[in-house]
């Protein structure tokens, strides 16, 4: 089958660089990885940048398709190019050309990407979710909270602009920097004191799965949260991913049952992370989805996917491609 892997670099085409700049890309390394595991699953596979040529670069991969022929799929690991809600535009495009694609759709991105309207929508649904506010100046009334407080942009991810915070100065200084740095409202959160825990989805409605919880095991220095430094290996410092997580039996069906509800409530697709807190009583806290979970060798998905017997990429990567398949032919 053709699959083609869609990525993004900073070199990405755009016709101008205008408004919020994308500040995630795809590591070379990991694009390759899965490409490399598609290609031992025997299909023929292409990784292209999903900028503003990839229109016609798709055209000349899948060539002309007849409505009753199955074209491919596409494996979207874009985090779009530039401008708001960036994880919504390759799906959006994906949409428009009718041409099938692992992941959530523009809907489910955008809500997920939105971590106001996703904790509001936890909400709604009785799941627990710190307190928060939004912030759209710095000098917006203090929020009646308890600090510290947890700091972030209200649709970044992978822990861009966020900062532990213990005063009110501090707090308006995060929230400043924030504004300054991604031009966006800003969540101010309470911050939950205790252990890190992921839960990652794989399926779509009664066939969705949660994979067993993923412990992010933080070594004593620094600040008590999993920070970008942590992710990039530039902390200083070391972390664990335990899997499974060891958390009693009650918990761990807790945290699966909260993870799919959360995945259901943003109309998330395929596969996502769900990130959780857990304070000191056994109360959990849902922080958000991430709904372009990694796939790296030091990555949660991967490791909960391995206890479920999905030992390697490939298998991981296949399950991935049959998920998306049995959805579009649902």
């Amino acid at each position: 089958m053709k699959v083609v892997v869609v990525y993004n670099s900073l070199e990405g085409c755009v016709m101008q660089r205008r408004g919020p700049k994308v500040h995630e890309i795809s590591p070379v390394a990991n694009v390759q990885r899965i490409v490399d595991a598609l290609h031992s699953l025997s299909h023929e596979v292409i990784a292209l940048e999903g900028d503003a040529e990839l229109f016609n670069r798709l055209q000349d991969f899948f060539g002309e398709i007849s409505d009753d022929v199955w074209p491919g799929l596409v494996f979207n690991l874009s985090f779009g190019m530039q401008g708001q809600l960036r994880y919504c535009q390759i799906p959006a495009m994906l949409d428009m050309l009718g041409l099938p694609y692992i992941g959530s759709g523009p809907w489910g991105h955008a809500l997920s990407s939105d971590k106001a309207a996703a904790k509001a929508l936890f909400r709604h649904a009785g799941l627990p979710t710190p307190d928060f506010v939004v912030m759209y100046h710095a000098d917006d009334p203090e929020p009646d909270l308890d600090y510290p407080l947890v700091v972030k942009p209200i649709a970044e991810a992978s822990s861009y602009g966020v900062q532990l915070v213990r005063t009110v100065d501090e707090m308006r200084d995060a929230v400043r920097n924030n504004l300054t740095m991604f031009r966006q409202p800003v969540l101010v959160e309470q911050f939950i004191p205790g252990r890190e825990l992921n839960v990652s989805i794989l399926g779509n409605g009664l066939n969705a799965v949660a994979l067993p919880a993923v412990e992010v095991c933080l070594s004593t220095e620094g600040i008590p949260i999993y920070t970008r430094e942590d992710k990039e290996g530039i902390a200083n410092r070391s972390f664990d991913l335990l899997c499974p997580a060891d958390v009693p039996d009650d918990l761990n069906q807790k945290l699966q049952q909260f993870a799919l509800q959360a995945f259901t409530v943003l109309q998330c697709r395929d596969w996502a992370r769900v990130e959780f807190r857990m304070d000191e009583s056994g109360n959990l806290y849902i922080l958000e989805v991430n709904t372009l979970p990694g796939l790296g060798i030091i990555s949660s998905l991967p490791a909960a996917a391995a206890q479920v017997g999905m030992k390697d990429l490939p298998a991981l990567v296949e399950r991935l491609v049959q998920v998306a398949m049995a959805r579009y032919q649902d």
